[in-house]
């Protein structure tokens, strides 16, 4: 029986460089003004129908997208917690930090929140909502590390591959039931103190999402190589959309992690498998057909991070403020999300540039012996 080591050496022979990153890219960049859409008030009050459709598989894409990028290879599971705290957890600290100290200094909060905020990590306790997105990602890369590196002899097949993810999409469903959700229980909308109503509402680092998130992100390993080579095929795409509009209609249902809601094992599960092939489709199609279009929406990808972080609070002051001066409402929204995504573009290119805003904000550049691979290359540890 081949060693541990070997299988994780194990991998196909890779996509060419160029397109399998610039794919991912555009999906994340199209992925990102969709969560910036839907955190626009305007949008979400007047079309909250469209809002449902889009929240159905827009989260996990992103997930499954992490799943197609993450490579363990020889890497200890000590390097990888430590390579994606510094991507992950250390701009999502402080910015929970410095956004903390400024309502502390102003009088509007505590110092409380802003632990709250660091140990606690999830959308009710955060002040920038959107980023409790960072702190479960680092998690669910640990956890991924540990299974693939103890668990890899039991993955080698589909069939063992398949039957683990049905068993955790089954069990992650279970898990999140036994949590209220921020419809049913208002308190967890907003909690800027420590007591026990926290666990009513979800546990650190929205560890109770890790089975469900996790199904996409592992489907999304296992899929990379075939991800990274994959072309639009007009007849799938068109029977998948149909499906996927299909569904919406005749169920209404959608999923919101960081609200706790999954509306539906079955249908919940398929909207969500079904619009990440139409997003897999449609970034092939627009690298294809619209380069223009690709290049801009892989720029946005890469600098996905700093928009997720920022767009919120931007946003919001900007829906306050355009208002005053544009009569148009749709105008006005349309410009608010514009302006907010330029601006946390703008503060990605300023950090880029400046020392310590590399420092604080993007991860650290490895040693060699610390970025370790497999000699092979290629997408996932058990392709």
């Amino acid at each position: 029986m081949p060693t541990t080591a070997a299988l994780l050496m194990e991998s196909p022979v890779p996509a060419p460089a160029t397109r399998r990153l610039e794919t991912l890219d555009v999906g994340k960049g199209v992925g990102i003004l969709l969560i910036v859409l839907g955190h626009n008030a305007l949008f979400a009050s007047e079309h909250g129908n469209l809002n449902d459709f889009i929240r159905s598989f827009n989260l996990p894409f992103f997930f499954f997208v992490s799943g197609v990028t993450f490579v363990l290879g020889t890497r200890s599971l000590k390097t990888v917690a430590w390579m994606r705290a510094g991507a992950l957890l250390k701009p999502c600290a402080v910015v929970i930090v410095l956004a903390g100290m400024l309502r502390v200094l102003s009088g509007a909060g505590g110092v409380e929140e802003v632990l709250l905020g660091l140990l606690f990590g999830t959308g009710f306790t955060l002040l920038w909502t959107p980023i409790w997105f960072l702190p479960h990602l680092w998690l669910l890369n640990v956890s991924t590390a540990i299974l693939l590196r103890h668990g890899v002899l039991y993955l080698r097949t589909w069939a063992r591959r398949i039957g683990m993810l049905l068993l955790l999409v089954a069990a992650g469903y279970l898990v999140l039931l036994q949590f209220d959700s921020a419809a049913d229980n208002p308190v967890c909308l907003r909690m800027r103190t420590f007591t026990a109503a926290l666990f009513d509402c979800g546990l650190p680092f929205s560890a109770d999402l890790l089975l469900l998130t996790g199904v996409f992100f592992l489907l999304g390993h296992f899929l990379a190589n075939r991800v990274r080579l994959m072309r639009h095929n007009w007849m799938l795409l068109s029977l998948v959309c149909a499906t996927t509009l299909a569904l919406h209609h005749f169920f209404g249902y959608t999923i919101d992690f960081n609200q706790r809601r999954y509306d539906s094992l079955l249908i919940s599960t398929l909207q969500a498998l079904c619009g990440i092939y139409m997003m897999l489709s449609v970034c092939s199609l627009l690298l294809s057909c619209f380069a223009p279009v690709g290049k801009v929406l892989s720029y946005l990808g890469r600098g996905s991070l700093f928009i997720l972080i920022f767009h919120g609070s931007l946003m919001l002051k900007l829906e306050a403020w355009l208002p005053r001066w544009i009569d148009h409402a749709y105008l006005a929204a349309a410009l608010a999300m514009a302006i907010s995504v330029a601006l946390s573009l703008m503060l990605w290119e300023l950090s880029k540039r400046s020392r310590i805003g590399t420092l604080l904000m993007l991860p650290r550049k490895l040693r060699p012996q610390e970025n370790s691979l497999p000699r092979q290359g290629g997408a996932g540890t058990t392709s």
